[in-house]
């Protein structure tokens, strides 16, 4: 499918000891009812938002002028906090949407990562810790579903994006799903997650995605970014990739413990 998630297009170490290995422990948690969209747009164009440090990995596929980036945007509910293995549950509901590049390696590095330049969330403490902590690019906001259509703006009333989502299939238990992408989905999001704390500092971390109690379907998206998504991003209209949307229900999104990243 051109540029979108497939690793073969992107060879190379993903996870290793030089990028860390996946945590046997998280921070905290919640269940994630929403949506997960990849559109492709121009190389230049996702190099255009990352820091001057990092680079997007190679494209060796037919596509090579393209790169993916993902959206995420929903619901988390029955917010918890982790410690020691004890799962703290703190019965906090919000909204977030995230925007994130897969496939970004340093300059004089050689492991891939997902980059996240900008989470928006209508929750204040997950917007401090993802900013201190994690180096996510949060800001306050306010997001809504209005029937199919999600709406997300910043603490300003500013929209920042909109979404409408339509169906394509109906809703399979996530353990038993074979939708086309939605393992190579996964697999994006089981990378090493690298954000950019306010002082220049990178930071890892890890999302703990469970689909075992969760449902799916596959859906088309139209998405336009309105402004201020994130630096270097310009004011677009854009529909996701064939096969390259999926609404879940029920997903427990966990998060590890930030460590210093080593690329």
């Amino acid at each position: 499918m051109d540029a979108f998630l497939g690793k073969e297009a992107f060879p190379g170490p993903t996870i290793g000891t030089g990028a860390g290995t996946a945590p046997g422990s998280y921070a905290g948690q919640a269940h994630f009812t929403g949506c997960i969209a990849f559109c492709n747009w121009r190389r230049d164009e996702v190099a255009a938002v990352l820091p001057d440090e990092l680079e997007l990995a190679p494209n060796t596929s037919a596509a090579a002028e393209l790169h993916p980036v993902a959206l995420v945007f929903g619901e988390q509910t029955e917010g918890a906090t982790i410690f020691g293995g004890v799962t703290f549950r703190m019965g906090v509901n919000y909204h977030e949407c995230a925007f994130a590049i897969p496939f970004v390696k340093h300059r004089r590095g050689r492991y891939l990562h997902t980059f996240v330049p900008r989470m928006y969330s209508s929750f204040f403490p997950a917007t401090w810790v993802g900013n201190a902590h994690y180096g996510f690019g949060k800001e306050m906001g306010t997001m809504r579903w209005d029937g199919s259509l999600f709406t997300a703006a910043s603490a300003d009333g500013t929209t920042v994006l909109r979404a409408s989502i339509e169906p394509t299939g109906e809703w399979v238990p996530a353990p038993r799903c074979d939708l086309p992408n939605f393992a190579a989905m996964r697999a994006v999001f089981a990378l090493p997650v690298v954000g950019r704390r306010s002082d220049g500092t990178y930071i890892t971390s890890y999302f703990g995605w469970d689909f075992g109690a969760a449902h799916v379907r596959p859906a088309r998206a139209a998405i336009s970014i309105i402004a201020g998504l994130a630096r270097g991003v310009n004011p677009r209209s854009c529909a996701t990739v064939a096969s390259g949307t999926f609404e879940v229900r029920s997903m427990i999104w966990r998060l590890s413990w930030p460590v210093p990243c080593r690329f």
